[in-house]
Protein backbone atom coordinates (compact mmCIF):
# COMPACT_ATOMS: atom_id res chain seq x y z
CA UNK A 1 0.00 0.00 0.00
CA UNK A 2 1.16 3.34 -1.21
CA UNK A 3 2.41 5.43 1.90
CA UNK A 4 2.28 9.83 1.74
CA UNK A 5 1.58 12.38 4.05
CA UNK A 6 3.85 13.88 7.14
CA UNK A 7 6.04 10.25 7.29
CA UNK A 8 9.35 12.33 7.62
CA UNK A 9 8.15 14.63 10.66
CA UNK A 10 6.35 11.63 12.69
CA UNK A 11 9.20 9.37 12.48
CA UNK A 12 12.09 12.18 13.57
CA UNK A 13 9.34 12.87 16.29
CA UNK A 14 8.86 9.49 17.66
CA UNK A 15 13.25 9.04 17.84
CA UNK A 16 12.83 11.35 20.33
CA UNK A 17 10.37 9.34 22.27
CA UNK A 18 11.87 7.16 25.61
CA UNK A 19 10.21 3.48 25.09
CA UNK A 20 9.45 0.95 27.87
CA UNK A 21 7.96 -2.20 26.98
CA UNK A 22 5.20 -1.85 24.83
CA UNK A 23 4.50 1.60 26.06
CA UNK A 24 5.97 5.19 24.49
CA UNK A 25 6.31 8.09 26.05
CA UNK A 26 6.75 11.39 24.14
CA UNK A 27 7.93 14.79 25.81
CA UNK A 28 6.16 16.63 22.85
CA UNK A 29 3.30 16.52 20.62
CA UNK A 30 1.55 18.41 17.99
CA UNK A 31 1.79 21.98 18.00
CA UNK A 32 3.89 21.33 21.83
CA UNK A 33 5.13 25.04 21.75
CA UNK A 34 2.00 26.44 22.07
CA UNK A 35 0.74 23.85 24.50
CA UNK A 36 3.64 25.05 26.90
CA UNK A 37 6.40 22.40 26.34
CA UNK A 38 9.20 24.70 27.39
CA UNK A 39 7.04 25.37 30.38
CA UNK A 40 6.71 22.09 31.13
CA UNK A 41 2.80 22.45 30.25
CA UNK A 42 2.10 24.83 33.42
CA UNK A 43 -0.32 24.54 35.66
CA UNK A 44 -3.34 26.51 35.53
CA UNK A 45 -6.03 27.84 37.69
CA UNK A 46 -10.12 27.24 37.48
CA UNK A 47 -10.34 30.19 34.97
CA UNK A 48 -7.83 29.13 32.71
CA UNK A 49 -7.39 25.19 32.91
CA UNK A 50 -9.18 25.21 29.38
CA UNK A 51 -6.57 27.46 27.54
CA UNK A 52 -3.42 26.81 26.26
CA UNK A 53 -0.77 26.95 27.42
CA UNK A 54 -2.23 25.32 30.45
CA UNK A 55 -4.55 22.41 29.18
CA UNK A 56 -2.31 19.77 28.88
CA UNK A 57 -2.06 20.25 32.68
CA UNK A 58 -5.45 20.99 33.20
CA UNK A 59 -6.71 17.59 31.25
CA UNK A 60 -4.19 15.69 33.30
CA UNK A 61 -4.78 17.56 36.62
CA UNK A 62 -8.46 18.44 36.77
CA UNK A 63 -9.32 16.66 40.09
CA UNK A 64 -6.93 19.20 41.79
CA UNK A 65 -9.15 21.66 41.05
CA UNK A 66 -12.39 20.90 42.71
CA UNK A 67 -13.75 18.78 44.94
CA UNK A 68 -13.93 15.28 44.29
CA UNK A 69 -14.44 11.86 45.64
CA UNK A 70 -12.28 8.72 45.13
CA UNK A 71 -12.71 5.34 44.10
CA UNK A 72 -9.88 3.06 45.38
CA UNK A 73 -8.10 0.83 43.39
CA UNK A 74 -8.55 -3.12 43.56
CA UNK A 75 -7.03 -4.75 46.34
CA UNK A 76 -5.46 -6.75 43.44
CA UNK A 77 -5.40 -5.39 40.33
CA UNK A 78 -6.10 -7.44 37.51
CA UNK A 79 -3.51 -6.84 34.60
CA UNK A 80 -3.25 -6.75 30.77
CA UNK A 81 -1.09 -8.82 28.51
CA UNK A 82 0.98 -7.01 26.07
CA UNK A 83 1.66 -7.75 22.63
CA UNK A 84 5.60 -8.71 21.43
CA UNK A 85 5.39 -5.59 18.87
CA UNK A 86 2.52 -3.04 18.10
CA UNK A 87 0.94 -3.67 15.02
CA UNK A 88 1.15 -1.73 11.82
CA UNK A 89 -1.86 0.42 10.91
CA UNK A 90 -2.79 2.35 7.81
CA UNK A 91 -5.72 4.91 7.67
CA UNK A 92 -7.09 7.53 4.97
CA UNK A 93 -7.91 11.04 7.30
CA UNK A 94 -10.79 11.66 5.72
CA UNK A 95 -13.50 8.91 5.76
CA UNK A 96 -15.36 10.94 2.91
CA UNK A 97 -12.50 10.16 0.78
CA UNK A 98 -11.31 6.53 1.56
CA UNK A 99 -10.61 6.17 -1.55
CA UNK A 100 -8.09 8.41 -2.88
CA UNK A 101 -6.68 10.45 0.33
CA UNK A 102 -3.43 10.12 1.74
CA UNK A 103 -2.67 6.60 3.81
CA UNK A 104 -1.14 7.17 6.96
CA UNK A 105 -0.06 5.47 9.69
CA UNK A 106 -0.19 5.62 13.43
CA UNK A 107 3.36 7.62 13.82
CA UNK A 108 1.56 9.75 11.45
CA UNK A 109 -1.39 10.13 13.50
CA UNK A 110 0.27 10.93 16.86
CA UNK A 111 2.41 13.59 14.97
CA UNK A 112 -1.06 15.55 13.15
CA UNK A 113 -3.67 14.67 16.59
CA UNK A 114 -2.91 16.02 19.93
CA UNK A 115 -3.69 12.96 22.12
CA UNK A 116 -2.17 13.05 25.48
CA UNK A 117 -2.35 9.29 25.72
CA UNK A 118 -3.77 6.44 23.08
CA UNK A 119 -4.42 3.05 24.12
CA UNK A 120 -5.58 -0.05 21.82
CA UNK A 121 -6.14 -3.40 22.97
CA UNK A 122 -7.80 -6.63 21.82
CA UNK A 123 -9.86 -8.65 25.13
CA UNK A 124 -7.08 -8.86 27.62
CA UNK A 125 -3.78 -7.74 25.47
CA UNK A 126 -2.90 -4.25 24.67
CA UNK A 127 -1.68 -4.13 21.53
CA UNK A 128 -0.30 0.41 21.67
CA UNK A 129 -0.14 2.24 24.43
CA UNK A 130 1.47 6.08 23.46
CA UNK A 131 1.52 9.16 25.54
CA UNK A 132 2.26 12.70 24.50
CA UNK A 133 2.96 15.96 26.12
CA UNK A 134 5.24 14.59 28.45
CA UNK A 135 1.64 12.59 30.19
CA UNK A 136 2.37 9.34 31.52
CA UNK A 137 0.24 6.17 32.67
CA UNK A 138 0.13 7.40 35.95
CA UNK A 139 -1.71 10.41 35.01
CA UNK A 140 -5.17 10.95 35.82
CA UNK A 141 -7.64 12.12 32.53
CA UNK A 142 -10.35 13.68 32.77
CA UNK A 143 -13.59 12.68 30.74
CA UNK A 144 -15.39 15.16 29.69
CA UNK A 145 -18.83 13.65 28.88
CA UNK A 146 -17.62 10.28 28.78
CA UNK A 147 -18.95 10.51 32.12
CA UNK A 148 -22.52 10.26 30.75
CA UNK A 149 -22.41 6.66 30.38
CA UNK A 150 -21.45 5.91 33.64
CA UNK A 151 -24.60 7.06 34.85
CA UNK A 152 -26.29 4.80 32.77
CA UNK A 153 -23.95 2.01 33.59
CA UNK A 154 -25.62 2.63 37.42
CA UNK A 155 -28.78 3.04 36.77
CA UNK A 156 -29.05 -0.12 34.98
CA UNK A 157 -27.00 -1.15 38.54
CA UNK A 158 -29.99 0.20 40.42
CA UNK A 159 -32.79 -1.55 38.41
CA UNK A 160 -30.99 -5.05 38.86
CA UNK A 161 -30.75 -4.02 42.40
CA UNK A 162 -34.28 -3.70 42.75
CA UNK A 163 -33.73 -0.24 43.53
CA UNK A 164 -35.40 1.47 40.54
CA UNK A 165 -38.47 0.36 39.08
CA UNK A 166 -38.20 0.38 35.55
CA UNK A 167 -36.97 3.34 32.88
CA UNK A 168 -40.97 3.85 32.46
CA UNK A 169 -41.22 5.72 36.04
CA UNK A 170 -41.35 9.31 36.11
CA UNK A 171 -38.20 10.45 37.88
CA UNK A 172 -40.44 12.26 40.64
CA UNK A 173 -40.63 9.13 41.53
CA UNK A 174 -37.31 9.10 43.18
CA UNK A 175 -36.74 12.55 43.69
CA UNK A 176 -39.19 14.24 45.64
CA UNK A 177 -37.98 17.63 44.90
CA UNK A 178 -38.65 17.17 41.47
CA UNK A 179 -42.38 16.27 42.20
CA UNK A 180 -44.83 18.54 39.56
CA UNK A 181 -41.79 19.65 37.27
CA UNK A 182 -40.81 19.13 34.10
CA UNK A 183 -37.91 17.05 34.62
CA UNK A 184 -39.79 14.89 37.24
CA UNK A 185 -42.37 14.19 34.90
CA UNK A 186 -39.78 12.87 32.23
CA UNK A 187 -39.72 9.19 31.88
CA UNK A 188 -36.30 7.72 32.79
CA UNK A 189 -35.99 6.51 29.26
CA UNK A 190 -36.38 9.63 27.39
CA UNK A 191 -33.53 11.24 29.70
CA UNK A 192 -31.50 8.38 28.81
CA UNK A 193 -31.71 8.88 25.34
CA UNK A 194 -31.59 12.80 25.85
CA UNK A 195 -34.98 13.44 24.36
CA UNK A 196 -37.01 15.01 27.45
CA UNK A 197 -37.78 17.89 25.71
CA UNK A 198 -37.33 20.14 28.48
CA UNK A 199 -35.28 23.15 27.14
CA UNK A 200 -31.73 23.28 28.73
CA UNK A 201 -28.40 25.39 26.77
CA UNK A 202 -26.22 22.65 27.17
CA UNK A 203 -23.72 25.17 25.82
CA UNK A 204 -24.82 27.41 28.88
CA UNK A 205 -25.45 25.31 32.42
CA UNK A 206 -23.81 28.04 34.17
CA UNK A 207 -27.45 29.16 36.27
CA UNK A 208 -27.80 25.01 37.38
CA UNK A 209 -23.80 24.74 38.13
CA UNK A 210 -23.74 27.79 40.12
CA UNK A 211 -27.06 26.59 42.14
CA UNK A 212 -25.39 23.23 42.83
CA UNK A 213 -22.11 24.19 43.74
CA UNK A 214 -23.68 26.47 46.07
CA UNK A 215 -25.56 24.03 47.87
CA UNK A 216 -29.05 23.92 46.29
CA UNK A 217 -30.23 20.71 46.31
CA UNK A 218 -29.87 18.91 42.21
CA UNK A 219 -33.67 18.33 42.48
CA UNK A 220 -34.83 21.87 43.39
CA UNK A 221 -32.08 23.23 40.57
CA UNK A 222 -33.55 21.55 38.00
CA UNK A 223 -37.03 22.06 38.85
CA UNK A 224 -36.78 25.76 36.87
CA UNK A 225 -36.16 24.25 33.58
CA UNK A 226 -39.53 23.93 31.57
CA UNK A 227 -40.81 21.55 28.72
CA UNK A 228 -41.06 22.89 25.55
CA UNK A 229 -41.36 19.77 23.42
CA UNK A 230 -43.24 16.69 24.14
CA UNK A 231 -40.82 13.73 26.25
CA UNK A 232 -39.25 11.02 23.64
CA UNK A 233 -40.38 13.31 20.57
CA UNK A 234 -37.00 14.93 19.95
CA UNK A 235 -32.88 15.08 20.42
CA UNK A 236 -31.48 17.84 22.31
CA UNK A 237 -28.18 16.95 23.64
CA UNK A 238 -28.57 18.57 27.07
CA UNK A 239 -26.59 17.74 30.67
CA UNK A 240 -29.53 18.38 32.51
CA UNK A 241 -30.84 15.25 31.47
CA UNK A 242 -28.05 14.01 32.85
CA UNK A 243 -27.90 15.57 35.81
CA UNK A 244 -31.61 14.87 36.35
CA UNK A 245 -30.93 10.84 35.82
CA UNK A 246 -27.55 11.11 38.39
CA UNK A 247 -29.91 12.38 40.92
CA UNK A 248 -32.24 9.38 40.35
CA UNK A 249 -29.20 7.04 40.88
CA UNK A 250 -28.31 8.82 44.03
CA UNK A 251 -31.81 8.80 45.39
CA UNK A 252 -32.56 5.18 44.36
CA UNK A 253 -29.75 3.50 46.04
CA UNK A 254 -29.03 5.98 48.89
CA UNK A 255 -25.41 6.07 47.94
CA UNK A 256 -23.13 8.50 46.21
CA UNK A 257 -22.07 6.93 42.71
CA UNK A 258 -18.64 6.73 43.59
CA UNK A 259 -19.49 4.30 46.08
CA UNK A 260 -21.72 2.65 43.58
CA UNK A 261 -19.46 2.50 40.62
CA UNK A 262 -16.95 1.57 43.02
CA UNK A 263 -18.63 -1.45 44.16
CA UNK A 264 -19.93 -2.53 40.86
CA UNK A 265 -17.65 -1.88 38.47
CA UNK A 266 -14.11 -0.31 39.90
CA UNK A 267 -12.93 -2.69 42.26
CA UNK A 268 -14.47 -5.75 40.54
CA UNK A 269 -12.87 -5.38 37.16
CA UNK A 270 -9.65 -4.89 39.18
CA UNK A 271 -8.74 -1.09 38.56
CA UNK A 272 -5.12 -0.45 39.30
CA UNK A 273 -5.31 2.94 39.91
CA UNK A 274 -7.71 5.09 42.22
CA UNK A 275 -10.22 7.18 40.23
CA UNK A 276 -11.65 10.50 41.26
CA UNK A 277 -15.26 12.40 40.38
CA UNK A 278 -16.37 15.39 40.35
CA UNK A 279 -19.16 16.75 43.32
CA UNK A 280 -21.12 19.37 44.06
CA UNK A 281 -21.58 21.54 47.32
CA UNK A 282 -24.06 18.37 48.62
CA UNK A 283 -21.35 15.75 47.80
CA UNK A 284 -23.10 14.53 44.17
CA UNK A 285 -21.40 13.69 41.48
CA UNK A 286 -21.82 16.14 38.48
CA UNK A 287 -23.24 13.40 36.37
CA UNK A 288 -22.43 15.39 32.68
CA UNK A 289 -18.53 15.05 33.18
CA UNK A 290 -15.58 14.83 35.99
CA UNK A 291 -14.81 12.24 36.41
CA UNK A 292 -10.70 11.15 36.18
CA UNK A 293 -8.92 7.96 35.51
CA UNK A 294 -5.98 6.64 33.94
CA UNK A 295 -5.36 5.53 30.49
CA UNK A 296 -5.43 1.88 31.09
CA UNK A 297 -8.44 1.87 33.76
CA UNK A 298 -10.79 3.47 31.07
CA UNK A 299 -9.20 0.30 28.84
CA UNK A 300 -10.13 -1.81 31.70
CA UNK A 301 -13.91 -0.20 31.80
CA UNK A 302 -13.58 -0.61 27.87
CA UNK A 303 -13.00 -4.38 27.77
CA UNK A 304 -16.04 -4.65 30.14
CA UNK A 305 -18.32 -3.03 28.03
CA UNK A 306 -16.55 -4.94 25.08
CA UNK A 307 -18.06 -8.13 27.34
CA UNK A 308 -21.39 -6.77 27.84
CA UNK A 309 -20.91 -6.24 31.11
CA UNK A 310 -19.38 -9.15 31.88
CA UNK A 311 -15.68 -9.24 33.58
CA UNK A 312 -14.09 -12.82 34.05
CA UNK A 313 -17.13 -14.72 33.42
CA UNK A 314 -18.65 -12.23 36.30
CA UNK A 315 -22.26 -10.39 34.73
CA UNK A 316 -21.29 -7.07 36.87
CA UNK A 317 -23.66 -4.64 34.66
CA UNK A 318 -26.73 -6.88 33.28
CA UNK A 319 -26.01 -7.76 29.98
CA UNK A 320 -29.84 -6.78 28.81
CA UNK A 321 -28.78 -3.26 29.84
CA UNK A 322 -25.92 -3.04 27.86
CA UNK A 323 -27.34 -4.18 24.74
CA UNK A 324 -30.88 -1.67 25.02
CA UNK A 325 -28.40 0.93 25.87
CA UNK A 326 -26.33 0.10 22.62
CA UNK A 327 -28.72 -1.02 20.16
CA UNK A 328 -30.07 1.47 18.35
CA UNK A 329 -34.62 0.62 17.85
CA UNK A 330 -36.06 1.67 14.90
CA UNK A 331 -39.09 2.32 16.74
CA UNK A 332 -37.18 5.62 18.65
CA UNK A 333 -36.73 7.45 15.56
CA UNK A 334 -35.88 10.43 17.57
CA UNK A 335 -32.05 8.85 18.02
CA UNK A 336 -32.24 5.93 16.22
CA UNK A 337 -31.25 7.19 12.54
CA UNK A 338 -27.88 9.18 13.63
CA UNK A 339 -28.10 12.13 14.93
CA UNK A 340 -24.54 13.79 14.81
CA UNK A 341 -24.07 14.24 10.66
CA UNK A 342 -25.63 11.08 10.08
CA UNK A 343 -22.65 9.27 11.84
CA UNK A 344 -24.11 8.37 15.24
CA UNK A 345 -27.64 7.37 16.81
CA UNK A 346 -27.63 7.70 20.43
CA UNK A 347 -28.67 4.89 22.89
CA UNK A 348 -28.78 5.05 26.91
CA UNK A 349 -26.10 8.29 27.77
CA UNK A 350 -23.90 6.24 25.03
CA UNK A 351 -23.24 6.93 21.21
CA UNK A 352 -24.24 4.19 18.74
CA UNK A 353 -23.46 4.48 15.03
CA UNK A 354 -26.26 3.42 13.11
CA UNK A 355 -25.44 0.13 11.25
CA UNK A 356 -25.20 1.76 7.23
CA UNK A 357 -21.46 3.44 9.47
CA UNK A 358 -20.58 0.31 10.94
CA UNK A 359 -18.19 -2.34 8.99
CA UNK A 360 -20.99 -4.93 7.82
CA UNK A 361 -23.54 -3.46 10.15
CA UNK A 362 -22.28 -5.44 13.60
CA UNK A 363 -22.95 -3.36 16.56
CA UNK A 364 -20.60 -0.36 17.86
CA UNK A 365 -20.68 2.17 20.43
CA UNK A 366 -18.59 4.80 21.94
CA UNK A 367 -17.86 7.18 25.31
CA UNK A 368 -17.86 10.35 23.63
CA UNK A 369 -16.15 13.36 25.73
CA UNK A 370 -15.04 17.66 24.28
CA UNK A 371 -12.00 17.78 23.16
CA UNK A 372 -11.06 14.24 22.03
CA UNK A 373 -11.91 12.20 24.87
CA UNK A 374 -13.40 8.49 23.29
CA UNK A 375 -13.55 5.01 24.16
CA UNK A 376 -14.81 2.85 21.22
CA UNK A 377 -15.94 -0.65 21.77
CA UNK A 378 -16.62 -3.52 19.01
CA UNK A 379 -18.02 -6.23 21.05
CA UNK A 380 -17.76 -8.58 18.17
CA UNK A 381 -13.69 -8.48 18.11
CA UNK A 382 -13.36 -7.36 22.12
CA UNK A 383 -11.53 -4.47 20.10
CA UNK A 384 -10.90 -1.19 21.98
CA UNK A 385 -9.95 2.42 21.60
CA UNK A 386 -8.97 4.65 24.28
CA UNK A 387 -7.91 8.06 23.38
CA UNK A 388 -7.25 11.52 25.63
CA UNK A 389 -6.69 14.78 24.09
CA UNK A 390 -6.40 18.34 24.13
CA UNK A 391 -8.15 18.64 20.81
CA UNK A 392 -9.37 22.20 20.44
CA UNK A 393 -8.52 22.87 17.17
CA UNK A 394 -9.79 19.67 15.43
CA UNK A 395 -12.69 18.72 13.88
CA UNK A 396 -15.11 17.00 16.43
CA UNK A 397 -15.57 13.54 16.12
CA UNK A 398 -19.33 13.54 14.63
CA UNK A 399 -17.51 15.61 11.30
CA UNK A 400 -17.52 13.12 8.65
CA UNK A 401 -13.97 14.31 8.19
CA UNK A 402 -12.99 12.89 11.96
CA UNK A 403 -9.27 11.24 12.05
CA UNK A 404 -9.97 9.70 15.03
CA UNK A 405 -13.16 8.10 13.55
CA UNK A 406 -11.00 7.20 10.64
CA UNK A 407 -8.24 5.62 13.11
CA UNK A 408 -11.18 3.49 14.93
CA UNK A 409 -12.32 2.06 11.54
CA UNK A 410 -9.06 0.93 10.58
CA UNK A 411 -8.43 -0.86 13.54
CA UNK A 412 -11.62 -2.55 13.53
CA UNK A 413 -10.79 -3.75 10.08
CA UNK A 414 -6.96 -4.18 10.25
CA UNK A 415 -6.83 -6.22 13.30
CA UNK A 416 -10.23 -7.96 13.87
CA UNK A 417 -8.95 -11.55 12.82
Amino acid sequence: MRRTGPITAALAASLLATVAGAQTFEPGGPDAAAYGQAQGYPAGTWDNWYEKPHMVWGFSHYDSLVKTHTLPAAAKPWTFKRAAAEPELHYVPDILHLKDGPVLGLADYMARVPATGLLILKDDTILVERYQYGRTDKDRFTSQSMAKTLVSLLLGAAIADGRVKGIGDLAEAYVPTLKGSAYGQTPLKALLQMSSGVAFEDAEPRGLYQDIHSGVDEGTALAKYARTTPAGSRFQYSCGDSETLTTVVRHATGQSLSDYLTAKVWQPMGAEAEARWEVDASGQEIGCSGFNATLRDYGRLGRLLAHDGAWEGKQLIPKDWLLAATTLDPADAQVASGTAAHLYGYGYQVWVPPPKVSPDGRRLFALLGAEGQYIFIDPKTKLVMVQTSVKTDNLPLTSPHSETLALWLAVIRELEK
